[in-house]
């Protein structure tokens, strides 16, 4: 027997975020006390993830209990941007870790070895170098045509907008890592 999913939406005026040095903490207000009273409970560490991450970065905001993998998601949250100032900027100083995605402007070197490659990149945040995977299928990922992310092996994330605007170098060693 297949579980209906049910898409819980989190209200932004009930909720609250908080973050206390690395750790994102929740505290939902809601309504199901046996009295009919407010409820509060409180989440003392939550993840976050864009249900669109590439597209949009404001929208749909899923709201998971990071203490319980076997917990299934909290709720979303439709436009995070209408939180409380507070609870905005813990929320976005979040995502700003999770989804901090370098955009690579240029590629020096990709050099592959046992399984792994290692690439020197000039990115919009400046000189990296970084280790994936020798898995594109698993690792790096054709989000549009000749737009490609790239995942490293701490999961750290890579962008290349657009292939055909970096150097021919640059483009020259994608063309031999990435395109199968």
């Amino acid at each position: 027997m297949t579980k209906a999913f049910e898409v819980v939406y989190l209200d932004p005026e009930r909720v609250t975020f908080e973050r206390k040095g690395d750790t994102l903490s929740l505290t939902l207000q809601t309504d199901d006390a046996p009295d009919g009273a407010s409820n509060i409970i409180r989440y003392p560490r939550v993840a976050l993830r864009a249900c669109f991450p590439v597209s949009d970065n404001t929208e749909f905001l899923s709201v998971r209990d990071a203490t319980d993998e076997t917990i299934p998601e909290l709720g979303i949250i439709e436009d995070w941007s209408q939180l409380q100032p507070e609870s905005r900027d813990a929320v976005a100083a979040e995502l700003g870790l999770h989804y901090f995605v370098p955009e690579i402007t240029q590629v020096f070197t990709i050099k592959e070895e046992l399984g792994f490659l290692y690439w020197t990149v000039e990115t919009d945040k400046g000189r990296r170098e970084f280790v994936m995977r020798n898995s594109v299928i698993h690792y790096a990922r054709e989000v549009a045509p000749g737009h490609w992310l790239l995942i490293d092996v701490n999961e750290a994330r890579y962008e290349i907008p657009d292939v055909t605007v970096l150097d021919a170098h640059s483009q020259k060693l994608v063309q031999q890592f990435l395109y199968l």
